[in-house]
């Protein structure tokens, strides 16, 4: 092991899985039975991620006095639209290119490595399990095992209490803008991967310091990035 890092948290698609989630589909289906129960159609968009259309939708629902309880089903139905298309996604899975030899690599490290997702426990096994990865892993989590999911800190906090380590002895890899801010939110080294949607340019604009092509390249960049890692470091974009 290397560096002051103790454990090693991932995201799972578009970082470890090339994901196959019609998450068009699965948005269009919240957020019709969302409306149905009564938020504004025209303030939810399946252009926008699940976090902020849940958000939303909670903070209009209320506002028409849904009742906790019945705020309670409602969530509950919007989470089986998530689960559903997950689940439906599986059999296209794919690991991303050099992602179960990188994930191998880590644990002969010695790393505890773990998985961080907002897709439901359930999906993310089988998927690790599809790609031949479930065995390098210590822990996975999905978005119902944390207090509160990613982007919220939370999540991470959870992960270090679990593992019994600091905050700074974890780092993050995703390829999201919500795996970032969950990372900033909580003070936890995070490194970008470009095999999701946000490139090099849009991670360095989001104030990104550490950017890697593909999670393949993870291991050997660990080794290279020394102690005394802090978040002062001179940005790196590979």
């Amino acid at each position: 092991m290397t560096n002051s890092v103790r454990a090693v948290v991932l995201d799972l698609d578009g970082t470890l899985v090339n994901s196959t989630i019609d998450f068009r589909k699965m948005k269009e289906k919240m957020i019709s039975y969302l409306v149905s129960k009564g938020a504004d159609p025209s303030d939810l968009s399946p252009t926008e991620t699940n976090v902020v259309i849940i958000s939303k939708s909670e903070r209009m629902l209320r506002e028409k006095g849904l009742s906790d309880a019945d705020m309670k089903v409602v969530m509950s139905r919007v989470e089986e639209f998530m689960n559903e298309g997950e689940m439906e996604s599986l059999d296209n899975t794919t690991a991303i290119e050099g992602a179960k030899e990188a994930c191998h690599r880590l644990k002969a490290m010695g790393y505890t490595t773990v998985i961080l997702t907002r897709g439901h426990h359930r999906y993310a096994e089988e998927a690790l399990r599809k790609t031949r990865m479930l065995e390098y892993f210590d822990y996975v989590l999905g978005r119902e095992e944390t207090p509160k999911p990613k982007p919220y800190p939370e999540a991470l906090q959870h992960v270090a209490d679990l593992l019994k380590v600091e905050l700074r002895e974890l780092v993050f890899v995703g390829d999201h803008p919500i795996d970032h801010t969950c990372a900033q939110g909580a003070s936890v080294r995070f490194v970008a991967v470009q095999t999701g949607a946000t490139k090099a340019e849009a991670w360095k604009e989001a104030g990104c310091t550490e950017v890697i092509k593909t999670v393949a390249e993870l291991p050997d960049y660990l080794s290279r990035s020394g102690p005394g890692w802090s978040f002062s470091a001179t940005p790196t974009f590979l």
